[in-house]
């Protein structure tokens, strides 16, 4: 009888640790193409969402930059003309940090610096996007992935 008891026991635990995850609850990290794909996505939704008008891709991505380490990154670029009506670059950028924030979370960096640039840092999509107004009624954002292997 007590052999019963310890075998009930042993199930118990093993079960705990089945369900519990036993060990590293974190997703592994994205690919960089994966990534890249995150990053095109953001920035598409956060023009998109800060009403961009006539939108240009001007660095279409998909590329694999070597970062050394056998680790690569991607980047992503496109502009457009300010659809919500303001030319003040300081105002489009506070609405493209106000749409990418609708997007997914980000932290902004250095947001005292330049009030017609600002970029921001995402430690769960492994992505840094630059968000600015360069000239009267224009809008950019752009960005690039961390360094992430292929596979």
């Amino acid at each position: 009888m007590a052999h019963c008891g310890w075998q009930s026991i042993s199930i118990a635990v093993v079960a705990i640790f089945v369900l519990s995850g036993c060990g590293d609850s974190a997703p592994p990290p994205p690919t960089a193409a994966q990534a890249g794909a995150t990053l095109k996505s953001h920035i598409d939704r956060t023009l998109k969402i800060a009403m961009a008008a006539d939108m240009k891709i001007t660095d279409p991505g998909g590329k694999d930059i070597p970062c050394g380490n056998g680790k690569y990154k991607r980047t992503y670029a496109a502009q457009a003309r300010a659809g919500i009506g303001a030319k003040d670059s300081e105002i489009i950028t506070l609405a493209l940090v106000g749409a990418l924030d609708s997007v997914a979370k980000y932290e902004l960096i250095d947001v005292a610096v330049n009030l017609t640039e600002q970029k921001a840092v995402s430690k769960e999509y492994r992505t840094r996007i630059t968000l600015s107004s360069p000239g009267e009624g224009r809008m950019e954002a752009r960005g690039e992935t961390e360094c992430l292997a292929l596979k």
